[in-house]
């Protein structure tokens, strides 16, 4: 069997993993994209499409919260630019929508830690408030009349993943190769890899864009959160922004399909749908939009997050000198252009922005790996 040589090599055909091979095709690299489809199932296909840093405030550590908030707000800011970029390219809408999210509260308790959010984001200068119930359902009329305030981020946007991940996908003159990735091994300066049938290949770069359960990385610095979520049919325009609750979200897309999410269970691997979570997902949603209870289900479907220990990704290089986008958890559709910037900048070796310079000192992976 011959074996195949490639400048790059981007194991993982995630929304990451094509648009870093997009980027980095303007180098004029060989570079071939390594997909394990049906066998590790990408997260972006799964994903809602929420472009929201204001609310993926990480609890625990504030540093790694601030610049977690600071490189979502940054890749927000290059949103716009990516997306009208990527469909004059290839001539594909990508549902790029720019109305804002609300966070919804129908308790006093839900109020109160909205509002906490609300001061937090503000402080690090991001543009959030406050409204009652009533200027909420002023800019969504299909509101529960028990919603009494939210939290408004005007700026934030969503898009389809499903119709980015064709986007990029049309947009790549990059090999894409089905195969599940089992062994990366250095030898000198090149890096021999083998898949699960036995194929081979050579790379003088190899970069990791995987998910949570490609086994190349230890489950301990990147690990699986299981989530499930369901689309019904709700005409369009009935809901205009992604709307948020505690215990569930709902993402209007084209066509009348609106995105019901979603349950987290960390520690599983298996993408076997819990008729039970839809229940619930389904029973919030109508607390939100009562409309919605009657609406008619379109699929349901579950995912795997790349969750870290800190919820904040990995980018950078690794002890054998291979390139780590990893673990972006809920955040990596959010994270495209900026995580994008980040690795080319690396791989290149092109100047690097402030904003990408702080993130890579923030997510490097020595915080995490230590082998």
């Amino acid at each position: 069997m011959t074996t195949k040589n490639f400048d790059i090599a981007i194991i993982g055909g995630g929304v990451i993993g094509l648009a870093l091979a997009r980027a980095l095709q303007k180098s004029d690299a060989s570079i071939a994209i390594f997909d394990a489809g049906r066998e590790i199932p990408p997260a972006s296909f799964a994903a809602a499409g929420m472009l929201s840093p204001s609310f993926e405030l990480a609890d625990g550590n504030a540093e790694v919260a601030e610049a977690l908030y600071r490189f979502g707000a940054y890749s927000l800011s290059r949103w716009s630019d990516f997306a009208a970029t990527l469909e004059d390219e290839t001539g594909a809408s990508i549902d790029y929508r720019t109305d804002g999210t609300l966070g919804v509260a129908n308790s006093t308790d839900e109020l109160e830690a909205w509002r906490e959010q609300t001061d937090r984001v503000a402080s690090l200068g991001g543009d959030v408030a406050m409204i009652t119930g009533d200027e909420a359902r002023a800019l969504e009329p299909a509101l529960a009349s028990t919603i009494i305030g939210a939290m408004l981020a005007p700026k934030d946007a969503q898009v389809d993943p499903r119709r980015l991940m064709a986007a990029l996908t049309k947009s790549l003159c990059a090999k894409q190769i089905t195969a599940r990735i089992t062994t990366v091994k250095k030898d000198g300066h090149c890096y021999h890899i083998k898949a699960s049938d036995g194929e081979a290949f050579n790379a003088r770069t190899v970069v990791y864009a995987g998910g949570a359960v490609s086994g190349l990385v230890a489950k301990e610095i990147v690990f699986p959160v299981k989530g499930e979520a369901t689309a019904i049919g709700l005409s369009e325009g009935i809901v205009r922004r992604v709307i948020r609750h505690r215990d569930a979200y709902l993402c209007p897309k084209a066509g009348g399909r609106m995105v019901i999410g979603a349950s987290e269970m960390r520690g599983r691997d298996d993408l076997e749908i819990d008729a039970s979570a839809i229940a619930h997902l389904r029973t919030n949603a109508a607390l939100i939009v009562p409309e919605s209870e009657n609406a008619k289900e379109l699929e349901r479907w579950s995912g795997l997050r790349p969750g870290t220990a800190d919820g904040a990704p990995i980018l950078g290089r690794n002890a054998d000198g291979c390139f780590l986008a990893l673990g972006h958890y809920r955040n990596g559709i959010l994270h495209t252009p900026a995580a994008t910037e980040a690795m080319a900048a690396l791989i290149l070796g092109n100047t690097q922005t402030p904003e990408i310079a702080a993130a890579l000192r923030a997510f490097s992976p020595d915080r995490l790996v230590t082998t």
